[in-house]
């Protein structure tokens, strides 16, 4: 793949490291953002089926990403609302625990210590049991050595949002499988620019924002749901969930019947007229370019950063847990890392500072300008430093 930097409206002088924060509006979503507002002037011309098809083009273009139907997926306005649903429809194992991860996103940990809390549950938070750069071996294995017959659920990350760490689905399922405990994975972070199987995985519920790796709007995401979740309660009653909503003659003809499994789930007013086009195009963005294309593309842009920066003392993770297209530089103790950041911006070069990390997130408007011009400020810091 070659850089795709001409389907955004960057600016040339700005190298943008920043994807995990949020992603960059597509040309072609702007096109479909303005086309959606002109197409509202005339609200006479929506058809009940436009307050449906789109949503469901999303769903199969999501389903495509992370190997499931469309029938599986609802769409939701936060990750948040997404945790709530699942955990609203678990139901706790008596003098169980609910395991997370150290250090995990606000929204899913909130969540799960509120369910913990409402079902008498221990909440565990499973760290490193080492102080070391290369954490991903040793809290993965710190996980699985948690997980028992007395977990009811497991709720992480696909990479740990802050620093990239990957951690082993694949393992992590099995065991939620073997004792029924349901594994709940939060994929803002790795979907759409990391390969995703729920059925490999045996995942419960994914859950992603959209405005990140998948190039939609800001307030919409989507969510995986297992058939264990298709006969579960929403968190609302929306009209648009019912078996009979596209007939609009016979709305009040109360039909209490939902739309098949995850449909349910959907959150109300789903059809956003201005909101679904900048979601659909962004899916069919990352379907069109591949999720293993983006990946190494992103190897291609990571390994001239870990090679050049390592050779000044930048520490970074084993390769089997270092997700490319997000992780972080592990700085001398003698480099601040609030100081870095700021040098790179007067450079125009933008990451994230999350806890001591300085992270960067890379995606395929990026390009081997970005990467010289990254490890040319760095590598300047670091001989001041050094002096």
């Amino acid at each position: 793949m070659k850089c795709q930097k001409h389907l955004f409206n960057l600016d040339d002088n700005v190298h943008y490291l920043n994807c995990a924060y949020k992603a960059p509006l597509l040309k072609s979503s702007e096109t479909a953002a303005i086309n959606a507002l002109i197409k509202d002037r005339n609200p006479f011309k929506l058809t009940p089926d436009d307050f449906f098809n789109d949503v469901h083009n999303v769903k199969s273009l999501f389903g495509n990403l992370i190997n499931c139907h469309k029938d599986n997926i609802a769409l939701i306005p936060s990750s948040s609302y997404g945790f709530s649903t699942a955990l609203n429809n678990i139901k706790a194992k008596v003098g169980g625990n609910a395991i997370t991860i150290k250090d995990e996103f606000p929204g899913s940990y909130f969540s799960l210590k509120k369910w913990c809390e409402n079902n008498h549950n221990e909440l565990r938070i499973i760290s490193p049991s080492i102080n070391s750069y290369k954490l991903g071996a040793n809290w993965n294995t710190e996980i699985l050595k948690n997980i028992n017959e007395n977990t009811s659920i497991v709720l992480i990350s696909s990479i740990h949002w802050m620093n990239g760490t990957k951690f082993n689905l694949t393992e992590i399922g099995e065991k939620c499988k073997k004792y029924g405990a349901i594994f709940i994975v939060d994929g803002t972070q790795s979907v759409g620019a990391m390969k995703m199987d729920v059925k490999k995985y045996n995942i419960d519920a994914l859950i992603c924002a959209s405005y990140k790796w998948l190039f939609g709007p800001y307030s919409m995401g989507l969510a995986y749901f297992s058939d264990k979740f298709q006969n579960g309660s929403p968190i609302e009653e929306s009209w648009m969930n019912r078996s009979n909503a596209k007939d609009f003659s016979s709305l009040t003809n109360y039909d209490s019947n939902y739309q098949k499994k995850s449909n349910r789930y959907d959150v109300g007013e789903k059809s956003n007229f201005l909101l679904i086009p900048i979601l659909l195009n962004g899916i069919k963005q990352v379907n069109s370019w591949t999720v293993n294309e983006i990946q190494n593309y992103c190897k291609g842009l990571a390994k001239p950063i870990i090679e050049e920066l390592s050779k000044f003392n930048v520490k970074f993770e084993d390769e089997e847990y270092l997700s490319p297209h997000l992780f972080t530089l592990n700085l001398p103790g003698n480099i601040d890392s609030k100081s870095l950041k700021k040098e790179l911006e007067k450079q125009n070069i933008y990451i994230s500072l999350r806890g001591d990390f300085l992270r960067l997130s890379f995606n395929v408007f990026n390009n081997e300008n970005d990467v010289n011009k990254l490890i040319s400020v760095i590598k300047k810091q670091l001989q001041i430093n050094n002096n």
